[in-house]
């Protein structure tokens, strides 16, 4: 009974530190799941980050299928906390006009993206490189190395969302997707985001 007894805690001090150790996802990289119960324009399939040779981080947001027209109150919407809450916003219509709207509210990271008050920011004026194109099936976010402060936490994530402008404010009425589901990846310093990103891929 003893020698079963030692064997038994030896098995728990050889393995407790291999249970303990968490495998952590590519921060470089969001994998959403397919939901056939979303028209395919509204089913985001990924996010994906690099670094741009001009020095721009640069969000790629792609989507199941493509809207050429419809309903101009729907978006595609890259949230990054850093500081605040970032809303970069683009209508999810093809024929619509590229240009990139950014919106700002106070961190928040544990509240919905419905809850919280959005105001026009005023970043893409004293940063200049911004923007925003689109790409097959999806968007593509560029913001400038230049406006992330290192020394700060950085997260990110996608949205489709039905959401309403008035008067320089953001207001978001209902989330069709987010690109990363259950519960919700802690934010990492900025520059170790950087670190990851500009690292050999595998």
């Amino acid at each position: 009974m003893k020698k079963t007894f030692m064997l038994i805690v030896s098995f728990f001090l050889i393995t407790a530190p291999v249970s303990a150790m968490q495998i952590e996802a590519d921060p470089r990289i969001i994998i959403s799941f397919m939901d056939n119960s979303l028209p395919p324009e509204l089913d985001i399939l990924r996010v994906t980050t690099d670094v741009s040779e001009d020095n721009h981080l640069i969000f790629q947001v792609q989507t199941k299928g493509e809207r050429v027209s419809g309903k101009n109150s729907d978006y595609i919407l890259l949230n990054i906390l850093h500081e605040k809450t970032y809303a970069l916003i683009i209508s999810l219509n093809k024929e619509t006009k590229e240009s990139i709207q950014v919106y700002e509210g106070g961190l928040h990271p544990e509240k919905q993206l419905t809850s919280i008050t959005f105001k026009k920011s005023g970043i893409n004026n004293e940063h200049a490189g911004f923007s925003v194109r689109r790409i097959n099936r999806g968007v593509e976010f560029t913001i400038p190395l230049d406006w992330i402060n290192f020394g700060a936490d950085f997260g990110f994530d996608a949205y489709t969302v039905h959401a309403r402008i008035k008067e320089n404010v953001l207001y978001i009425d209902e989330v069709y997707d987010q690109a990363r589901r259950g519960p919700q990846e802690k934010r990492i310093s900025a520059i170790t985001l950087l670190n990851n990103i500009c690292s050999p891929k595998k």
